[in-house]
């Protein structure tokens, strides 16, 4: 049960839009155990990259590659995708293949990876290792952003325990901390103005101004 919404909020915003992406590959998530973005945040992002229409997307934490197949179904984006499991990379690979799809995916660490890319994008979709999403926020901000474009982090309320002392799990309490400590910052920003959208498992939606 998500502690961001009360479940029958969520279940209502799921209602109102009937969900016709990839549905198959939902499905082989839940049924795995894979996390993919919830159909909630999946429906607002789709929104987002439609208005603010990128022509190159990044993206941070690949999975199956659920959310890039979304990302290219509602932009003309080039889209460059970063894993650092081999076998989730080899799913997406196949994924992509399978939906005729050209999406660049690098099979390695988030951190080496950024360094190898030379181009700027428009629109950031950061969903890997949240302990490292200060890094991914600044180092992508400072060198791989374009003017005028996005970065948007998933799942940073964290089941609502970022908000709420009484739902930490002692094991996760430094990822909690973390990203407490992240929110703050980059909401403090002068360069960036950023949003909290109390979705999904949270969202927070930065846009670089300067």
């Amino acid at each position: 049960m998500s502690h961001i919404n009360n479940e029958y909020v969520s279940s209502f915003i799921n209602f109102l839009s009937e969900d016709m992406d990839y549905l198959e590959l939902r499905e082989y998530a839940e049924a795995n155990n894979v996390p993919i973005m919830k159909t909630e945040t999946k429906e607002f992002l789709k929104t987002l990259v439609s208005i603010s229409k990128p022509k190159s997307i990044l993206e941070i934490g690949t999975a199956i590659g659920y959310s890039s197949l979304v990302f290219s179904k509602y932009s003309d984006a080039d889209i460059t995708t970063i894993e650092l499991s081999s076998e989730m990379a080899n799913i997406a690979k196949d994924n992509f293949k399978r939906y005729d799809k050209n999406i660049n995916l690098i099979n390695d660490d988030a951190e080496k990876a950024l360094t190898t890319l030379n181009q700027g994008f428009d629109f950031v979709f950061i969903d890997a290792n949240k302990s490292n999403y200060k890094f991914y926020f600044d180092y992508v901000g400072k060198y791989l952003l374009n003017k005028g474009g996005i970065i948007v982090a998933d799942n940073i309320l964290f089941r609502g325990e970022v908000c709420n002392d009484d739902l930490i799990e002692k094991r996760k309490i430094t990822i909690v901390k973390r990203l407490r400590n992240f929110l703050a910052y980059i909401t403090k920003r002068e360069d960036y103005k950023t949003s909290i959208v109390p979705i999904g498992d949270g969202l927070s939606i930065s846009y670089k101004e300067i």
